[in-house]
């Protein structure tokens, strides 16, 4: 394990607010690293949203592709060429926009998932279109991705399988974030487990079934608890979240997404999340990897 850097918190833990914990995760086993843990507002110094799945060693899987997170896969000594999944949950900027610059220059022949189309918002295929087509805004990339693309219907709450190869199960549900169609993931690799809930407001009890026993759920808490209006209908409170990973006998539960704007201001929200969930939780950092266990 020389040079390699591995952080699995056993409390609340409130972390500082400048530099990045990375390295490369460890050769053997199943972890979760984040490539990006900030919020869509000022972060203080995070990428936005992505994680890599690793399973021996190799970066499998990733989920969103947030803006930051192509400087951090190179960080994470990630190779494109291994990961056979792109998740990506919904096609806000802060999820998404950073796809391009990673599929460049190498580009991919990797499964794509994403979400279903809405007004306003496009579904997988027709925003693949809108990247790569012949009259996207990188056509240049069109002769260099041949995506397998999987469409998770998020209007039907009902769970769809992304990807089973037999060692490794990926599974997606539709969670309530406002008016936007997003995607909550499941990863099931042996007897380990790690879930996304992705941007949600935490309304819809199916996505505690959809988590249940799972060792790992990363959350995003981007709202306080007095957050109201439009952005509590797209982001849980924190006691939401506490009360989910509760209900759904969650084994840990990994802090990401971050938006506050002080230590202080997180830790007010951990101090609630950890008035309704008694589990252990970890703070998310930018190059973070947690071992799934």
């Amino acid at each position: 394990m020389s040079g390699k850097f591995l952080k699995c918190a056993l409390a609340v833990v409130a972390v500082g607010f400048s530099g990045f914990a990375g390295a490369a995760c460890l050769e053997s086993g199943v972890q979760v690293q984040i490539l990006g843990s900030g919020g869509p507002g000022p972060s203080a110094g995070r990428a936005s949203a992505g994680y890599i799945v690793w399973v021996d060693g190799v970066g499998r899987i990733m989920v969103d592709a947030g803006s930051g997170t192509k400087d951090q896969f190179h960080a994470a000594h990630a190779d494109l060429g291994d990961i056979e999944l792109l998740a990506l949950s919904h096609f806000h900027p802060d999820h998404s926009s950073e796809l391009p610059a990673i599929l460049w220059p190498q580009g991919s022949e990797a499964r794509l998932s994403g979400p279903t189309g809405s007004e306003g918002f496009p579904s997988v295929t027709e925003f693949l279109e809108r990247m790569f087509g012949g009259s996207g805004a990188f056509p240049v990339l069109g002769d260099r991705v041949d995506f397998d693309v999987v469409t998770v219907d998020t209007a039907s709450r009902e769970i769809a399988e992304v990807w089973n190869d037999g060692e490794i199960q990926v599974r997606g549900i539709g969670v309530p974030h406002a008016n936007v169609p997003t995607i909550g993931y499941r990863v099931d690799v042996g007897g380990s487990s790690i879930a996304f809930s992705s941007d949600q407001n935490g309304s819809d009890p199916s996505f505690v079934d959809f988590i249940r026993d799972v060792d790992v759920l990363v959350i995003h808490m981007t709202v306080d608890e007095n957050a109201s209006g439009y952005g509590a209908q797209l982001h849980a409170k924190p006691s939401v979240w506490g009360e989910m990973a509760a209900r759904g006998n969650v084994g840990r539960v990994l802090v990401s997404h971050i938006s506050a704007q002080s230590a202080d201001a997180l830790q007010a929200n951990l101090d609630i999340l950890g008035d309704n969930y008694s589990g252990p939780v970890t703070v998310g950092e930018d190059l973070l990897c947690v071992e799934i266990e």
